[in-house]
């Protein structure tokens, strides 16, 4: 993340424009894991919208996790005006080397942050090495379902030009194929990739 404009414009966008996501994932990820309990990794939180979704549908405790200040201050913030303070907590950590006992965790999620971590097949290491037995990842991205992708793309298009033509297309080495080669170099050969129209969530357990 750039500067303190960038960090406001990204913010500014997640709460407005992205809102309609977290929820939506939140509850898809816990219907699909039957996870109901235990603890939640939000990784690469950002402003910590996504774990604490989880956390305002659930009974799991969430850990908003991120190496950046700016974002673990707006994470925090995001703890005391949702109430959370006894359900969700911020934490400085790297998503390569976490800072968690193997089988400590029982459901870890990201959107939209994988494409920032430098080595993907150690993060995704890292990642299965702390899930509980039964515990389930999931990690990718994506804008939902039609309504509210279309309502997303709208607003978007209005505040960022390349949003002209519809979703901008992924980053160069984000592509389900190369993850999936990730993964397997991480050891992990038993994993799903969920295609959506603007693009893909890895899950896998443990």
């Amino acid at each position: 993340m750039g500067g303190r404009e960038d960090v406001a414009a990204f913010l500014a966008i997640s709460r407005e424009v992205f809102a309609p996501l977290y929820p939506y994932y939140a509850d898809a990820f816990l219907r699909q894991s039957g996870i109901r309990h235990g603890l939640c990794l939000d990784l690469g939180c950002g402003g910590g919208q996504l774990g604490l979704a989880v956390a305002a549908a659930s009974a799991c405790f969430a850990v908003l996790l991120d190496q950046s200040p700016a974002m673990l201050q707006a994470a925090a913030q995001a703890v005391a005006e949702q109430g959370l303070a006894v359900r969700a907590m911020p934490l400085a950590a790297d998503v390569h080397a976490l800072p968690f006992p193997s089988g400590s965790v029982d459901l870890a999620v990201s959107r939209g942050s994988i494409m920032f971590w430098k080595d993907l097949p150690r993060a995704f290491a890292e990642i299965r090495r702390v899930l509980s037995p039964g515990g389930r990842a999931y990690l990718g991205g994506g804008l939902g379902p039609l309504a509210i992708r279309e309502a997303i793309c709208r607003q978007m298009a209005s505040r960022d030009p390349r949003w002209a033509q519809g979703v901008p297309p992924p980053r160069p080495g984000t592509e389900p194929e190369t993850h999936a080669r990730q993964l397997r170099a991480a050891g992990i050969e038993h994993f799903t990739i969920t295609r959506e129209d603007a693009g893909h969530w890895i899950a896998f357990g443990k």
